[in-house]
C-alpha cells in the first residue's frame, strides 16, 4: 500500500467509529483531520466516509466486510491506544509526530486551531499557565484554548516510545 503520507497524496482524512474516541482525539492533536461521531448508524457512517473521502478506522469487523468501502478502512485490532497508534504507523505508514508545537486541530471539534496573542489568552487561562507559556492557540468553533503544557510532554514521550518499538 502506498503511504497515506506520501507527497503525491493529500493528507489523510479519517473517520473514527464510536469505539475509537480516544484515538480520534490523538489523531486530531497530531494534526490529522479525523471525524468522529459517537452516535451514527452504519449507513450514515459509510455515506460520510465515501462523500467526504475519508479513511474509516473501526473496531467493527462486520463493518469492514461491507463491499462498498473496498480499500477505505482499517480494522483496529486492539483496545489500547499505544497499540492502535502502532498499528496505524505500521499499516498506513502514518507519521506520528507532534514536533515542538502544540496541537494543530481541536481535540473536540476537529477544527484547525488559530494562534492567539498571549495577552488575549492570559485573560482566559489560569494565571500560572499564562506566566509559564508564551504560545497559545484557540479553536474558532468551541473557543477552547491550547498551549504546550505537560500533556504535550506526555504525548511526545509516548510517541518517542512508539518510534523505537
Amino acid at each position: 500500500m502506498e503511504s497515506l503520507n506520501s507527497p503525491n497524496v493529500r493528507p489523510p482524512a479519517f473517520f473514527a467509529d464510536a469505539m475509537l474516541g480516544r484515538l480520534a482525539r490523538w489523531l486530531r492533536m497530531l494534526g490529522y483531520d479525523t471525524a468522529y461521531d459517537k452516535v451514527i448508524s452504519d449507513e450514515a457512517l459509510i455515506a460520510r466516509v465515501l462523500t467526504e473521502h475519508r479513511w474509516l478506522l473501526t473496531r467493527d469487523g462486520y463493518l469492514v466486510q461491507r463491499k462498498v468501502l473496498r480499500d477505505r478502512q482499517t480494522l483496529i485490532i486492539n483496545d489500547h491506544l499505544q497499540d492502535q497508534l502502532r498499528q496505524l504507523r505500521s499499516e498506513l505508514h502514518l507519521e506520528l509526530n507532534l514536533g515542538d508545537r502544540t496541537a494543530s486541530r481541536c481535540a473536540e471539534c476537529n477544527v484547525l486551531l488559530r494562534p492567539i496573542p498571549h495577552a488575549e489568552a492570559a485573560h482566559a487561562v489560569p494565571a500560572y499557565v499564562a506566566s509559564q507559556h508564551g504560545t497559545f492557540a484557540q479553536c474558532p468553533r468551541c473557543e477552547r484554548i491550547y498551549w504546550p503544557g505537560t500533556h504535550c510532554i506526555h504525548m511526545r514521550a509516548l510517541l518517542q516510545e512508539l518510534r523505537v518499538s
